[in-house]
């Protein structure tokens, strides 16, 4: 199975990439990854999961760099676009097999400044969250769909149709595959965007311990 895993993911990356690209979007290096996450920070205010992890309120240093620590120990197995070299919007997706970050990158690229600027009990509310998402990402795909990990529009970008630039390819994309697109928001007002985009709501619910809701939503692949 895993060798099978590793073989789609080698195939599937490439090919997703060059959907990008075919509809002039921009593929993000590695070396503006810090400045992509800046961006994330920016469309991150008031969002309620990162309100709860830096005890109720938003801090966007923190915001800053639990994405920039996420990107830089994932580059090599996700596709990371932004709707231009401006990189007012971006988006991160991962294929087939992702269960979940994994400690010792996390760690190794930037985790320990987070947890210098954060307090180590951000790492625990990470993990909570992580686990209490993965597990209904199973249930509701076995982990067999591309993952919208992370759709980010700066405020003063948001409401230009970016997020439509930004997810009508690989929607195109995992039609063509025949693949489930998933992704959670923790957000109320998202969801009936994404329900546009054809994903639906398939479990509204408190995560365990915490006042945010997690509405966890799922595409099927479309004629």
């Amino acid at each position: 199975y895993f060798a099978m895993e590793k073989l789609v993911r080698n195939i599937e990356i490439p090919m997703a990439k060059q959907r990008i690209l075919n509809a002039g979007l921009y593929i993000v290096p590695e070396e503006r990854l810090e400045e992509l996450s800046e961006a994330a920070a920016d469309a991150y205010q008031d969002y309620p999961l990162h309100n709860w992890l830096t005890k109720g309120k938003y801090d966007p240093l923190a915001s800053k760099l639990i994405m920039q620590t996420t990107l830089a120990a994932m580059k090599k197995d996700a596709v990371i676009y932004a709707d231009s070299e401006e990189m007012n919007g971006f988006a991160v997706w991962i294929p087939m097999g992702f269960t979940g970050s994994k400690t010792i990158p996390f760690l190794m690229n930037g985790g320990i400044q987070l947890i210098l600027h954060s307090g180590l009990g951000i790492i625990g509310k990470l993990l909570t969250y992580e686990t209490f998402a993965m597990k209904l990402k199973k249930k509701y795909t076995g982990h067999i769909d591309w993952y919208l990990y992370n759709l980010s529009v700066r405020k003063d970008a948001q409401g230009k149709g970016l997020g439509r630039k930004l997810l009508d390819p690989m929607m195109e994309f995992c039609d063509d595959e025949k693949m489930v697109a998933y992704l959670e928001t923790n957000k109320a007002s998202n969801v009936g965007l994404y329900q546009h985009y054809g994903f639906d709501l398939m479990k509204e619910e408190l995560i365990p311990k915490t006042p945010v809701t997690h509405y966890a939503m799922v595409r099927h692949p479309q004629d």
